[in-house]
């Protein structure tokens, strides 16, 4: 496409891309005739009657190429000045320490601790000088340009938006991998170039186009697909700036003219209250926002958080230890003898506690249950190490199976992890544990062993099911080649547990059948207790203690009960 300009030197045949640059540049006034054929037709006329003339012409424009040409980039200086400055730093003796420790985005410590400042830190953070290198390279070539395209206060706001959007997406989906680097704002930077070429491409001169647009997306692309194949690589926090600095462009409009004045206003105050809200709701919801996995044992579903590591806590209970060495989250299952209570299961576990640490005080607890099933949930505080702890506890009876959960942490750090604990709690569930399904599922197979059917009730008994267990125990005793006074012993257990599976009359039954078998004599006593007469029960051990004297059982349970 081309035109004729008409001056006094004679006529002259121009480009249009030619002509839109000379306009711009002031060379083409108004008195100067053209000849357009797509615009006059065959005739000249002045280029000041033209409105391709007048836009092209705007002073606002004129000074937009200027600057796209000469203009001198303080911002992008302003940046790179940092880079360099907290680098050097970092290299002082500790320097490194520090950064790491404090300044890196780290899940952990940003969620479970609330420093969000790291959020945006790591942005500013290098430890070796190819890392640096690379960084700046891509920082000088992107901001240069998109800072005299845009200007100097919204290439600021899209590096800080990048940089912010590339922590929360690598906090979000890479939370136990510590990262650092200006990488996400540099591709926030080159993003942000790609969507103002395309926005732009009418008003960007012919000289400015290759920084901007299709042109510069190699630049975006080919990056991106060298990190995909490395996995040093932060690649979430490259897409995350990636995506920020796209949409900060999108929004954004150039400065220098009056019409993009208000809109721009705008935009700076939305990304920038956006980038705020972000940050004041990580600081306040943090601990909800730690991820988790499910974790299933022994009939007890529940979760765990994802970047915590397995280990021991101070009672020697095996559990997840958060990164941050701050927290302790155990969910553990243990079989009694006799089926608890929540209370008596709370008292046996705060003597179990006392032995380890100094000064428990139950500051609050509250039964209550979970699916059915009687539970206890309780804040407890004790001194460890001189250090005031807080333990958030629930406990779930069912039989003789007590599921135990607690989180436990510094109190000075009640205020996060406190919101944690009732996340992991809001995830528990029981289901049947796999020892009775497996119990249920061999006793069906072979209906005519007494040994299946004892396993059966024996599982269905520690684990909440009284019914199914008097019912499996009543058939096992019943079998012809079955051990009686053992059934019988786990008869008169179930019955001194539960209340179930016989009535007194039995008791004295199994007394007159196995009466010198020392676990029937023992059982019997327990289920005499239960139905409300402990002078029989005793009776019944000192006459079994005179039989047998030598019967460490028998001797047993009678001591016990003297006591």
């Amino acid at each position: 496409m081309s035109l004729e300009l008409r001056t006094k030197r004679g006529t002259e045949t121009l480009s249009y891309d030619a002509f839109e640059e000379r306009v711009r540049l002031g060379e083409i006034g108004p008195e100067v005739e053209v000849r357009f054929p797509e615009v006059t037709g065959k005739d000249f006329t002045p280029a000041g009657e033209l409105e391709l003339w007048k836009e092209l012409a705007n002073p606002e424009h004129r000074r937009f190429h200027t600057r796209l040409r000469h203009g001198a980039p303080l911002a992008t200086a302003l940046l790179l000045g940092l880079q360099l400055r907290v680098f050097f730093l970092a290299k002082l003796p500790g320097g490194e320490d520090v950064v790491i420790d404090h300044f890196t985005n780290w899940a952990p410590a940003v969620l479970e601790a609330g420093e969000i400042w790291r959020l945006l830190s790591y942005g500013w953070l290098h430890l070796g000088v190819n890392h640096l290198a690379l960084n700046l390279l891509f920082l000088v070539y992107a901001g240069w340009n998109l800072e005299r395209a845009m200007g100097r206060t919204n290439l600021l706001i899209v590096f800080v938006v990048s940089v912010l959007a590339g922590g929360l997406l690598s906090m979000g989906l890479s939370p136990a991998r510590p990262s650092l680097g200006a990488s996400g704002g540099d591709f926030g930077l080159i993003a942000a170039s790609v969507v103002f070429g395309w926005k732009y491409e009418d008003q960007l001169p012919a000289f400015a186009r290759k920084y901007f647009g299709w042109a510069i997306l190699p630049y975006l692309v080919y990056p991106l697909c060298l990190g995909l194949l490395s996995s040093s690589v932060d690649n979430w926090g490259h897409l995350g700036g990636m995506f920020g600095g796209g949409l900060a462009a999108t929004w954004l409009r150039p400065d220098g003219f009056a019409a993009n004045n208000a809109h721009n206003r705008r935009a700076r105050q939305g990304l920038m209250g956006a980038s705020l809200a972000a940050l004041f709701f990580v600081a306040l919801w943090g601990p909800r926002l730690v991820q988790v996995l499910p974790y299933k044992a022994q009939g007890l579903e529940t979760a765990v958080p994802q970047s915590w590591e397995e280990g021991w806590d101070f009672g020697d209970d095996r559990g997840w230890v958060s990164p941050t060495g701050q927290a302790t989250w155990v969910a553990t299952t243990q079989q009694l003898s006799a089926p608890p209570t929540p209370n008596e299961a709370m008292q046996r576990f705060q003597q179990q506690l006392e032995s380890r640490v100094s000064a428990v005080h139950v500051a609050a607890r509250e039964e209550l249950s979970v699916q059915g099933w009687p539970a206890l949930r309780a804040t407890l505080t004790y001194r460890r190490g001189g250090v005031l702890q807080q333990m958030e506890l629930l406990l779930v009876c069912r039989g003789a199976t007590v599921h135990r959960m607690h989180l436990h942490f510094e109190e000075r750090s009640r205020f996060r992890y406190l919101q944690l604990a009732e996340r992991l709690f809001s995830t528990v569930s029981l289901s049947e544990p796999p020892l009775l399904l497996e119990a249920r599922s061999r006793a069906a197979g072979n209906p005519n062993s007494w040994k299946l059917a004892v396993e059966l009730g024996r599982q269905a008994a520690l684990t909440g099911h009284p019914l199914e267990a008097a019912a499996a125990l009543a058939n096992a005793y019943q079998m012809p080649r079955a051990d009686k006074a053992r059934v019988a012993a786990l008869r008169l257990d179930l019955y001194a547990d539960y209340g179930l599976g016989l009535d007194p009359s039995h008791i004295n039954l199994f007394l007159l059948e196995h009466g010198n078998e020392p676990q029937v004599v023992v059982a019997a006593a327990q289920a005499l207790e239960r139905s409300g007469d402990p002078a029989g029960a005793l009776a019944i051990l000192e006459d079994a203690a005179q039989q047998s004297p030598e019967d460490l059982l028998i001797q047993r349970a009678l001591a016990q009960r003297r006591l």
